[in-house]
């Protein structure tokens, strides 16, 4: 689909962000021919760089792979790039910048805004680009996450950003709702019916959801402390793989009608108990000497910390569908192995004088590292009278789609520039999902700790254990 020639406008132009995701998303877009070479690229940045000082900052062949110079240089041509301050600058020097930009091109009048900036500053930048937002073609505004750090803050936020902005200009971004399997989960449970009919509590006796990191903090120290594990990943991520994997069937598969069905799962979560939640924090191992540090030994990590690297939660969805049916939420660092999965735990077959069946039958859905979708079921043993064996059907994303499939932040500009808000989060699912946190944060007990390139805490296990279950 041929998307519309419009400006995009990049806050915080110089950061990770943009030189790894979002420049290099516009290179591909470009090269499927989505994007117009009309629509101009302005880049603004506190540096006083000139374009060319900028275009060799981006290092473009260094996140394009195997760039083609004649799309790389058509990439350039539209990209243009300016030094604007948001601590000194003003509404009127942003507009004159604009004016310029888009008088050099042929960009037309539809603008998206694209805050690459700490949410901090988002209150700030609604102001500036105030005058920005009028009648001439559309305007759409894309926030990063996080947005807010509780209910509380998220709503002073949504106030602040309400007030210059319609709800549907607002465009609240996590890259994981751009992932292909995030997306093909509602394709799996409402395009085929041999899954469909069988999808609730009824039939699945729980859902285990995984995103497991190996590396820690990395340089992200300073953020992640006031963060940690349940507002970093558990209410962004892991929730949002929650709605999709429990919603009822959307009335369409556009975006309004699926964030319906989000919010009601939202709204329909009972208040976790103590019980229902483990923390933890990961230490270097013993054997592991000075080679592998703890979380308090990481850089700008005060050495008392008590934020929690690992969270585990017990989840229920008190709907007519899954009532009592357990949704078992994991994530952590410095972990024993990067990945992410669903994995939807069907209830066992008891087949008295057919055969012995130890293992029930399990849909995962693997997010990251190798994307597909696979079933686990069970055969009978050749020559064995009662004896089964659990095999695997294994679809392959990379192995029948190619290596071209669109990154998570290709389908989240497309989606923008498109007006389509299926991958975006909705004020009233956001504020739905801080209300969940906020309570499951009043209730977390003391914080274990676990060895860095461990699966996680033993007691973590025993969450599910004393539900007569393990992590599969």
């Amino acid at each position: 689909m041929k998307l519309d020639p419009h400006m995009t406008i990049i806050f915080g132009a110089t950061g990770d962000l943009a030189k790894r995701k979002l420049i290099p998303s516009f290179y591909r877009l470009l090269e499927r021919g989505q994007v117009d070479d009309r629509t101009a690229i302005l880049c603004l940045g506190r540096k006083p760089y000139s374009q060319s000082q900028y275009l060799e900052r981006l290092e473009l062949k260094s996140f394009i792979d195997q760039a083609d110079e004649a799309i790389l240089k058509r990439l350039t041509a539209m990209i243009k790039y300016r030094s604007f301050d948001l601590e000194n600058g003003n509404a009127a020097q942003l507009e004159s910048i604009v004016t310029e930009v888009r008088e050099q091109t042929r960009c037309g009048d539809s603008t998206l805004f694209y805050l690459a900036l700490p949410t901090s500053i988002f209150g700030t930048v609604a102001a500036i680009i105030e005058p920005l937002i009028d009648e001439l073609g559309w305007k759409r505004v894309v926030f990063e996450k996080p947005f807010g750090s509780d209910l509380s803050s998220a709503r002073k936020l949504n106030r602040q950003i309400s007030a210059v902005l319609d709800e549907e200009q607002i465009y609240r971004v996590d890259h994981y709702l751009g992932k292909e399997l995030v997306q093909n989960i509602l394709f799996l449970r409402f395009a085929n019916e041999i899954f469909s009919c069988g999808w609730n509590r009824d039939a699945i006796d729980s859902v285990q959801i995984t995103v497991s990191e190996s590396l820690g903090v990395e340089e992200r120290a300073a953020y992640y402390n006031k963060s940690g594990a349940i507002r970093d990943m558990l209410q962004n991520h892991l929730l949002q793989l929650l709605c999709f994997t429990a919603m009822e069937p959307p009335k369409s598969g556009y975006g309004n009608a699926v964030r319906d069905e989000a919010v009601k799962v939202i709204s329909a979560l009972r208040p976790p108990a103590a019980d229902d939640v483990v923390v933890g924090q990961y230490v270097s191992p013993l054997s592991a000497g000075d080679s592998i540090r703890s979380y308090r030994q990481e850089n700008g990590v005060p050495s008392e910390s008590t934020t929690e690297t690992y969270v585990a939660v017990r989840a229920f969805v008190d709907t007519p569908r899954w009532f009592n049916t357990p949704f078992y939420l994991r994530t952590g660092k410095r972990l024993d192995r990067r990945y992410a999965e669903i994995k939807v735990i069907f209830k066992e077959q008891l087949l008295e004088g057919l055969a012995t069946l130890d293992t029930p039958n399990i849909i995962i859905i693997r997010i990251q590292p190798d994307e597909g979708i696979a079933i686990a079921f069970n055969v009978r043993k050749p020559g064995e009278d009662h004896e089964s064996e659990t095999v695997l059907m294994d679809f392959c994303h990379h192995c029948h789609f190619g290596p071209n499939t669109p990154e998570a932040y290709e389908a989240i500009l497309a989606s923008v520039i498109s007006g389509e808000p299926l991958l975006f989060t909705r004020w009233d699912w956001l504020q739905g999902s801080w209300s969940y946190i906020d309570r499951l944060r009043e209730v977390t007990s003391s914080l274990v700790f676990y060895e860095a390139g461990s699966p996680g805490p033993e007691e973590a296990d025993l969450l599910l254990e004393q539900d007569g279950r393990s992590w599969r």
